[in-house]
């Protein structure tokens, strides 16, 4: 393309780009819901809905049974290529949609309200169902936990049987030690009765024998008494014995000196005589 060719299209480029956003059509809808109601655009469902806590309408995007978009009291959304926006008045919803395509907005039928209406119903139950299958997974897990905590357990109470001896023989030991407990109760019985009798005559031997003891006492004290008088008895008669010998052996030496005397004063009467 030569340059003059370039500034023969020039200008007429610049005009048809200068009007083209006039040229570009854009199609648009508007309506008013009350609460409850609902329309389908192309896919989609809008929904006018109203808090009971607050009272406060707001508008519901679903594609089939997702929630793509809520708008509460007045705002807009995009849903694809589609713009929505929403005013609350005087009890209804305000709807204006604007596209840059062709699309179809209709009411909805009673049947598919009411599957609607069950689709909501559903998705309730299914979200209560993902809590509890939730809260049922987190119990499952508790519960797994408690029964290898068992099952440890188990095993290591296992390990300790494995080490301790037979229950039937501990139980048959028991048995045989209790029937030889029995008989030696009955033994101690018997022992018990007989060291009893035992005691009972040896209390009565011991009796016997403290009598026996002052009997001999008794009679030993009346032998030593008749024996002492019997040696006072005796050594008085033997002292009577020994004063009569005692007294004539004196009288036998008085008259050995009487007569040795004599017989020295006459020999001495006979030694004078002689001188």
């Amino acid at each position: 393309m030569s340059f003059r060719s370039m500034k023969f299209w020039l200008p007429i480029i610049i005009y048809m780009l200068s009007i083209a956003p006039a040229l570009a059509v854009t199609f648009s809808w508007s309506g008013a819901l009350e609460v409850g109601q609902s329309i389908t655009v192309n896919n989609l469902t809008l929904t006018v809905d109203q808090n009971n806590r607050t009272g406060q309408l707001a508008l519901i995007v679903q594609n089939g049974s997702s929630i793509l978009a809520l708008i509460q009291g007045n705002g807009s959304t995009k849903a694809g290529n589609l713009s929505i926006s929403f005013i609350a008045f005087n009890g209804k919803g305000y709807i204006t949609i604007n596209g840059p395509e062709l699309f179809t907005v209709g009411q909805l039928s009673s049947a598919n309200s009411a599957l609607l209406t069950e689709n909501e119903r559903l998705k309730e139950q299914v979200e209560n169902l993902t809590r509890e299958i939730s809260a049922l997974k987190n119990e499952n897990a508790k519960l797994k936990a408690q029964v290898n905590s068992l099952e440890k357990e188990n095993s290591q109470l296992k390990e300790k049987l494995k080490s301790r001896p037979n229950i039937a023989e501990l139980n048959a030991r028991i048995v045989n030690l209790t029937k030889q407990n029995r008989a030696l109760k009955a033994e101690l019985a018997n022992l018990t009765n007989k060291y009893n009798q035992l005691k009972a005559k040896a209390d009565f031997l011991s009796q016997q024998n403290e009598e026996y003891r002052q009997i001999i006492q008794q009679v030993m004290n009346e032998q030593s008494s008749q024996s002492k008088q019997s040696y006072i008895e005796k050594a008085k008669k033997e002292r009577l014995v020994g004063s009569v010998l005692l007294k004539g052996l004196t009288a036998s030496l008085v008259v050995v000196g009487l007569v040795g005397y004599g017989l020295y004063r006459a020999k001495r009467r006979h030694e004078f005589a002689g001188l």
